[in-house]
């Protein structure tokens, strides 16, 4: 393998880390399912088994194809495997010579893998360059029939127990690995990792169940990725042998399996030690020797299986890039339906502050008792100037009554954008439920919210009071919202203010504005904000034109037709962006769970991470065969000599 191969390997496992595939899609949600293909040709759909297999496809970069792609001379790895009590330990004490791995009865044995190697192999299989996410723990006393033989002890945490042993050859080294069907799931899943991590597994099954779908089901994997297998038949009756032992072979065949070595061991009691005679397994026991004694044939084994393990890698990448898609397909429908319910709010305030909503009722009201009403509208005909001394000396006369309409305008100002906020809100929340994804959203969103209340809710009788006194002290989203609107409103009333101080900086302006008063002019000016407005007609332009229209005469008298609609358009545009902000800070409860969920890698750069990943499975692949063939000349060249 190159150095460019390797670093497109690590690329691929750091592209991992960023697909956190946060979002519960539903397959039929967004287009593009994701699937594991079985061995029946059917496929399993979701989330959930995208997620558990992006989690074995980092162990198994971690743990097998990114250390063997380093370096195809380390010891060649046979894992041992098979259903609970078809006597795998047994298998390796015997292979051995001496007991070194728990064996018995009792249900599951082997809790604990046992990695058995030659001293000489010990630094090749360190947890640096072999097996890094499992932890190694020490073991003593392991004499024969002794509790403390490893594999057994409840006490030691999930962890490799790794023994030296001179009974097996260098560069071989043997996993003896906890029952595939055990009754603990902890032990399953970690016999499929360690088969994961395997260049050959060595397959122990019995007469009774060699045929039990959980091994078969592992084995069709193992096929898939091409992984080199060989095949204990254990337990079988005497003279049953041949029949047996067909039969599997015919089921092999059938699956596309090409075990590399079969052997049947025939049913037999056990030694004082708790071991068969050495001489049942002599066949396996020569096999594993001569491959220990041939390099070549263990580096063929070694690139077969590395090269089925990165084959599987991309094809899964493939999986995971459909998958992506459908998670930034989520991600983006989800957004847009909070940019909409809140672009939608924001409408809504713009068309209140245009349509003369606001200036009806309780805004009209304390409007008219600010410039009176009867004869003071049927004088408009006489001049602007009479008629701005006139209200001028009766404005100044009453700034109870301008503050009267800017409280009255704040309230409804503020009843539009609360309303508009909420509705946003709901409306977003309604839409996001629709879809599991969505929901799922939801709940990492109310997650918070629910934590906060528990304490609450569980306080006892005597931390009631207390709990009461907090409850009024700490203020919720909504009541900081709504002080968070009025605050921006009375900031731009006051912003108001400073405008008509700014514009009348002018003597002859100055002198004329302040004959209707600063306060006054203000007031004007932001009625004036929501009658000078195009959208109005019909009734709502009496209604709101015609109350704005005394004002917005004085204010032109006082300052131009041109500068009072620059600053009625400047003091609304003004509002509109406060009010803007306003529903941003709003919705981020929505804006940050959508950027906690942010899918991160592009489902592109995963589709085109699959294809140099492939890649490089083919040409490990032909490299395999070449390095076969080299192997198997190596071995009738031996022969022959």
């Amino acid at each position: 393998m190159t150095t460019t191969d390797y670093a497109q390997l690590k690329a691929a496992r750091e592209l991992l880390t960023r697909i956190p595939l946060p979002l519960d899609v539903e397959p039929g949600e967004t287009p593009g399912t994701p699937y594991t293909v079985t061995h029946d040709g059917t496929a399993e759909h979701g989330t959930a088994t995208a997620r558990t297999l992006l989690a074995a496809m980092a162990r198994q970069l971690d743990d097998y194809i990114l250390p063997r792609s380093a370096s195809v001379d380390n010891p060649l790895t046979i894992v041992v495997g098979g259903s609970t009590g078809a006597g795998k330990s047994t298998l390796v004490n015997t292979l051995l010579g001496e007991p070194l791995t728990q064996s018995g009865a009792i249900r599951p044995t082997t809790r604990h893998p046992v990695l058995l190697h030659r001293a000489e192999d010990e630094a090749a299989l360190s947890p640096e360059r072999f097996l890094p996410t499992l932890p190694r723990t020490r073991t003593s006393g392991m004499n024969a029939g002794s509790q403390a033989l490893p594999g057994l002890d409840p006490k030691i945490a999930r962890a490799l127990i790794p023994i030296t042993t001179s009974a097996l050859p260098q560069g071989i080294a043997l996993i003896d690995a906890p029952d595939i069907d055990s009754i603990s799931e902890e032990n399953r899943t970690l016999a499929k990792e360690l088969l994961s991590a395997a260049d050959l597994w060595l397959f122990v099954t019995t007469a009774n169940r060699y045929a039990d779908a959980v091994p078969w089901e592992l084995l069709h994997e193992a096929a898939a990725r091409s992984i080199a297998i060989a095949v204990v038949l254990n337990r079988v009756p005497e003279g049953d042998e041949e029949a047996i032992e067909n039969d599997l072979r015919r089921m092999l065949d059938e699956a596309g399996i090409h075990a590399v070595l079969i052997h049947t061991v025939t049913e037999q009691p056990r030694d004082e030690s708790g071991m068969l005679a050495p001489v049942s397994l002599a066949p396996l026991t020569l096999w594993i020797r001569e491959l220990g004694a041939d390099a070549p044939a263990r580096a063929a084994i070694a690139r077969q299986t590395l090269a089925g393990a990165v084959e599987t890698l991309a094809g899964n990448l493939q999986v995971l890039a459909a998958e992506q898609a459908r998670q930034q397909a989520a991600h983006q429908s989800l957004a847009t339906i909070a940019a909409e319910e809140y672009e939608d709010a924001l409408t809504t305030i713009d068309g209140a502050l245009s349509d003369g909503s606001l200036l009806r009722g309780e805004v009209l009201s304390r409007w008219h008792d600010f410039v009176g009403t009867g004869d003071f509208f049927r004088s408009l005909d006489s001049t602007i100037g009479r008629l701005r001394d006139r209200v001028g000396s009766a404005l100044r006369g009453q700034p109870a009554a301008a503050q009267k309409v800017e409280d009255a305008l704040e309230s409804g100002i503020h009843a539009v954008v609360l309303d508009a906020a909420a509705r946003a809100s709901e409306n977003t929340r309604t839409r996001w439920r629709a879809s599991r994804a969505g929901r799922s959203l939801l709940a990492r969103l109310d997650a918070p919210q629910a934590a906060s209340a528990a304490p609450e809710k569980n306080a006892g009788a005597n931390g009631e009071a207390k709990g009461n006194e907090a409850k009024g002290e700490v203020q919720s989203a909504e009541d900081i919202f709504s002080a968070a609107v009025a605050e921006q409103i009375r900031l731009w009333q006051g912003s108001v203010l400073e405008m008509i101080r700014e514009e009348g900086a002018d003597k002859r302006k100055r002198a004329r504005f302040l004959s209707l008063g600063v306060n006054a002019t203000a007031v004007m000016l932001m009625v004036a904000a929501f009658s000078l407005t195009g959208g109005i007609t019909g009734i709502e332009a009496g209604i709101a034109g015609g109350s704005g229209v005394v004002g917005t005469k004085l204010l032109e008298s006082v300052f131009g037709e041109d500068a009072v609609r620059r600053m009625a358009t400047r003091a609304r545009t003004d509002l509109l962006e406060r009010m803007a902000d306003l529903l941003t800070e709003h919705a981020q409860p929505f804006t940050a769970v959508l950027e906690e969920t942010d899918p991160q890698a592009d489902a592109e750069d995963i589709h085109r991470a699959a294809e140099q990943v492939h890649a490089i499975a083919a040409e490990m692949s032909a490299q395999s065969q070449t390095t076969q063939s080299q192997a198997a000349a190596h071995t009738n060249g031996t022969v022959a000599r």
